[in-house]
C-alpha cells in the first residue's frame, strides 16, 4: 500500500517532491509529470479510481479452501455469459467477458491446486467504488459463486471513461483523504499521526501543496516536540490544512509518488 501521508508521521514526508509549480523554471516533480496529460477540461470528467475495480465478496461459507481458491483466481469462465448494453448510467460499458478477465487479473495469491469455484450467475447491476472524488455508485458486473457470500462486483465502466497514468500501478488504495472547503481552495487532509500536538511525544503537522494545472501534490510535514524520547507507535486520526493558489476544480490530489486519493466536497 502506498501511503505517503499515513503511518506515524514524525518527519518531513515526500522530501523528494521538490520542484516548482507549473509555469516556473524548475521542472515539475515526477508525481505531477504523471498527470500532465489528465484532461481537466473534459466533460464528463474521467473516472479516477483510488481503489481496486473489484468489490467483495463479503466472505466465504466456512471454507478456508474457498477463500484460497478465490484469492488465487481458481474459478473458470462460464460457458455462457450474458450480453449487456453498450452504455449504462451514462457510461460506456465493457462486456461480461472482459469483466471476467478483469476479475481474474485481480488474483493476489499464486495458483493453488484443489478446489475451484463455480460461477453460478452473472448479471449487470451496480456497486460503489472509491474514486478521487469520493464514493460513486456505478455499473458493475455481478458474479455469484458457490461457497462465496454475496456477489463479487467488477466495475463495468469502460477504460475510455477512466483515466490513470500508465506508469503507475492502478488499484493502490489509501487510508487518507481530504475535504475541500466551500471556497474550493481550503484543503484539509486527514491522516494517521501522533496522538497530540502537546507533550514530549507531541507532533505539530502542516500541509504543503505543490500545484500544477492538472494535479496537486499534498505533503504533510511533522515537527516533533522532542526527538530524543521514545514514543508509542500508535496512530491517531489527525488533520492539517493548507490553501490552494487556485480552486481545485477538476485537478487530482496526489501523494509524492503520484498516487491519487479521495477529495470530498469538490465538484
Amino acid at each position: 500500500m502506498r501511503v505517503a501521508l499515513c503511518g506515524l508521521v514524525v518527519v518531513l514526508l515526500a522530501a523528494c517532491a521538490g520542484g516548482g509549480p507549473a509555469g516556473g523554471h524548475d521542472p515539475l516533480p515526477a508525481a505531477l509529470q504523471a498527470w500532465v496529460a489528465f484532461p481537466v477540461d473534459a466533460s464528463p470528467r474521467p473516472i479516477v479510481l483510488v481503489d481496486a475495480p473489484v468489490n467483495g465478496p463479503r466472505g466465504f461459507y466456512g471454507s478456508e479452501k474457498a477463500k484460497i481458491a478465490f484469492a488465487s483466481g481458481a474459478f473458470d469462465r462460464p460457458t455462457r455469459l450474458p450480453t449487456g448494453p453498450d452504455t449504462d448510467g451514462g457510461y460506456p460499458i465493457i462486456s461480461a467477458d472482459k469483466a471476467f478477465d478483469l476479475l481474474k487479473s485481480q488474483a493476489t495469491d499464486p495458483p493453488a491446486g484443489g478446489l475451484r469455484l463455480t460461477t453460478s450467475d452473472v448479471r449487470l447491476g451496480t456497486s460503489t467504488f472509491l474514486t478521487d472524488r469520493g464514493e460513486k455508485t456505478m455499473p458493475a458486473w455481478l458474479f455469484s459463486m458457490a461457497e462465496v457470500d454475496g456477489p463479487v462486483a467488477v466495475l463495468a465502466v469502460a477504460p475510455e471513461a477512466q483515466w490513470f497514468p500508465s506508469e503507475l500501478v492502478s488499484g493502490q488504495s489509501h487510508d487518507i483523504g481530504a475535504s475541500v472547503g466551500s471556497d474550493h481552495r481550503t484543503l484539509t487532509v486527514n491522516f494517521i499521526g501522533a496522538q497530540s500536538e502537546n507533550g514530549q511525544c507531541g507532533v505539530r503537522y502542516t500541509a504543503r501543496l505543490t500545484e500544477s494545472a492538472t494535479a496537486v501534490i499534498v505533503t504533510v510535514e511533522g515537527n516533533p516536540n522532542d526527538t530524543t524520547v521514545v514514543c508509542d507507535q500508535v496512530g491517531y486520526p489527525r488533520r492539517a490544512s493548507a490553501v490552494l493558489k487556485a480552486p481545485l476544480g477538476a485537478r487530482v490530489l496526489v501523494d509524492d509518488q503520484g498516487y491519487p486519493f479521495s477529495a470530498m466536497g469538490s465538484p
